[in-house]
């Protein structure tokens, strides 16, 4: 008699389920959502991030470039109406590009190693720097 009411207990959970699971499936399909309800979803691209204004290119000199003579060339090319500040152990100058963008100077380097910081600065304050470390040396390689 156990066991009798145990499976009749287990049957009954179990129709009530089904019965159950049976009356909310027809629940959510019966149901219908009027249209001032309905919400649209519209997804935008990502918008692209901008280029900088300004660049700055380096062609003279090289970096670890080693020099025999005390006078270099620095040369590159940057944005038309940028200002390109160069720095070096000796020196500060301040250029002004042509309507090209080129921009050319002479420095003197000190004996060792020499580290020459070039800065392009334009007119909305964005900036671009190149490092170039260059060396002095008489010594035959």
């Amino acid at each position: 008699m156990k066991i009798e009411k145990v499976v009749l207990s287990l049957l009954a959970v179990f129709l009530g389920l089904l019965v159950a699971g049976i009356a909310f499936y027809i629940y959510e399909n019966a149901k219908t959502i009027p249209p001032p309800e309905i919400k649209t979803v519209s997804i935008s691209p990502p918008t692209p991030t901008l280029k900088p204004s300004i660049f700055l290119s380096i062609d003279k000199p090289k970096d670890e470039e080693v020099f025999e003579k005390k006078i270099i060339s620095i040369s590159g090319k940057t944005t038309v109406d940028a200002i390109v500040v160069v720095l070096t152990n000796n020196d500060e100058e301040v250029l002004t590009p042509t309507n090209t963008g080129n921009f050319s100077t002479t420095t003197t380097v000190a004996n060792g190693q020499n580290l020459i910081e070039i800065t392009a600065i334009a007119p909305n304050g964005e900036s671009a720097r190149i490092l170039r470390t260059v060396t002095f040396s008489k010594e035959e390689f």
